[in-house]
């Protein structure tokens, strides 16, 4: 096998692994890691150990920010308590580095080989899960192995040693060089692998290799800013406090490199000092380029919080009603997150039934943002169905949640029947008894209240002593034919509202 080839094959075997490792850590930690995020709001320490966890196993800081983003959606937990975890889980994510320096080649095959055979031969999903897990780190080691074994001749190819030589000829080109690099592999910690490996096999020397490292965290910001499009104020925030992050680590380390350069001794003067081995040098700057941003940021997540809402403030009302505000597509790997964010938008979807008189066209098709944020929850739906692994539970409660959204439309078409022929004083007030009704709908399905939707059951039965009184209340208005008409198309947008009242008390009778 060529060089090249071989440092190809470890690249692929790397990412792959990191794949294997995330998937199957987000199945295996799914619920426990929602409740450990809850436990630790109140503590900032808890926050940072969990930051550290989180980036240790996950070794994406850009995954683990938008699992937060999606939790935050969901209500688990406030934005204010998410910005810790997201800094200190780029510390964590430096783990991997040391392990690589560890020579643990016999275990290595020892691993990859057992976890395969596992996955396999087993059919539970616990076991197959925790051994898909285990082959995922086996690949990732196996990986950086042969990435060293791609690398090592690549040094007596004079193109290969001189392209690289040029690319870290001063340090703005070597800094610049990391940023490319993790933007084309969409890691910087598999970027950072890679100049460990170069490094390892005598292909870079210390400083540059250093400078690489620096610019490796903004290598990872374009992907965050295609991936966050869409995301409303709040969420957007929590990406761009990564991104922060990224920048304020590439400015420092590249200010201290300079620094160190005119004679004062910091960052390589004591890595130098720990250890002779480049490999285990380079996993300290790793380790150094995260943790003293880190430490620079703690005390001050109050001034970078107001800063970025200054950048990016709220929009008023909701943004625009037409594009989901919940449901994100990073959430599909986590269906516990996923299913709650499906529950917040369909309240919001009911929130946007209008009572009104129809002036523009006939009422026979919805409203456009209402039919376009309808479909996108019905294709978010679909999507968690095919994509995620889900348990009985949340296999029940996604048919309940997509019965849910069947009744909203069959709501909103009820409603827009009653308001075509809507004109001030025809109907008497049946139209602001049915503007209440819906917002005592969608306060009991936000705050999951059992109280308030056995009372909006109690008040919405087809022949229930509210509707009685409604119709003797307006027994004058209903002389006319317009009249009789409006009355029986507001009794039937009731009676909806009634069938969504008893689904929504039963999902939450079941845990949803």
């Amino acid at each position: 096998m060529s060089p090249v080839t071989s440092l190809i094959l470890g690249l692929g075997l790397f990412f792959l692994g990191l794949r294997l490792v995330g998937d199957n850590l987000r199945l295996l930690c799914s619920s426990s890691f929602r409740d450990v995020m809850r436990s630790s709001v109140h503590s900032p320490l808890a926050r940072v150990g969990v930051g550290l966890s989180a980036g240790a196993l996950m070794q994406s800081a850009t995954a683990v920010t938008f699992i937060l983003v999606s939790m935050v959606g969901s209500g688990l937990i406030p934005a204010s308590a998410a910005g810790l975890i997201i800094i200190w889980c780029n510390v964590g994510l430096t783990a991997l580095a040391f392990v690589a320096t560890l020579n643990i080649t016999a275990v290595v095959g020892f691993v990859v080989g057992a976890a395969g055979i596992a996955m396999g031969m087993l059919r539970k999903r616990l076991p197959q899960t925790v051994a898909g897990a285990l082959l995922g780190l086996g690949l990732i080691l196996y990986g950086l192995e042969r990435m060293s074994a791609g690398a090592a001749p690549l040094k007596e190819a004079e193109v290969f040693r001189g392209a690289l030589e040029h690319a870290v000829s001063n340090p703005v080109m070597a800094f610049v060089a990391g940023i490319i690099a993790a933007a084309v592999l969409q890691s910087n910690s598999g970027a950072v692998m890679l100049v460990i490996t170069f490094a390892a096999s005598g292909l870079i020397d210390l400083e540059p290799a250093m400078l690489l490292i620096f610019g490796t965290n903004l290598g990872a910001i374009g992907l965050r800013l295609f991936l966050s499009a869409g995301l409303n104020r709040p969420m957007l925030r929590l990406v761009r406090l990564e991104d922060l992050f990224c920048v304020i680590s590439g400015v420092l380390m590249f200010a201290l490199f300079l620094i160190e350069q005119c004679g004062v001794p910091l960052v390589g003067a004591l890595v130098r000092s720990l250890h002779r081995s480049i490999d285990v040098q380079l996993a300290v700057v790793f380790l150094l380029s995260n943790l003293i941003p880190a430490a620079v940021m703690t005390p001050f997540m109050g001034v970078w919080r107001r800063m970025l809402e200054k950048i990016w403030p709220d929009k008023s009302a909701a943004d625009d009603p037409s594009r989901p505000m919940y449901i994100l597509p990073q959430a599909l790997n986590d269906p516990a997150t996923a299913l709650d964010l499906m529950r917040k938008e369909l309240t919001r979807l009911l929130s946007h039934v209008p009572v009104k008189p129809i002036t523009d066209g006939d009422g026979e098709n919805p409203d456009p943002a209402f039919q376009a944020l309808s479909q996108a929850i019905e294709t978010f739906a679909v999507q968690l169905s095919a994509r995620s692994v889900l348990n009985e539970k949340q296999a029940g409660l996604l048919h309940g949640l997509r019965a849910e959204l069947s009744l909203i439309r069959h709501t909103e078409e009820a409603v827009r029947h009653f308001c075509r022929g809507l004109k001030p004083g025809a109907a008497g007030k049946l139209d602001e008894t049915l503007a209440e009704l819906l917002k005592d709908s969608v306060e009991a399905s936000s705050a999951h209240d059992a109280a308030k939707l056995e009372q909006l059951e109690e008040r919405t039965k087809w022949k229930g002593e509210f509707l009685n009184q409604v119709s003797n209340g307006h027994a004058e208005a209903l002389e006319t034919l317009d009249a009789t008409a409006a009355h029986e198309d507001f009794r039937i947008a009731v009676w909806t509202l009634h069938r969504l009242a008893k689904l929504l008390a039963r999902l939450d009778a079941s845990g949803g």
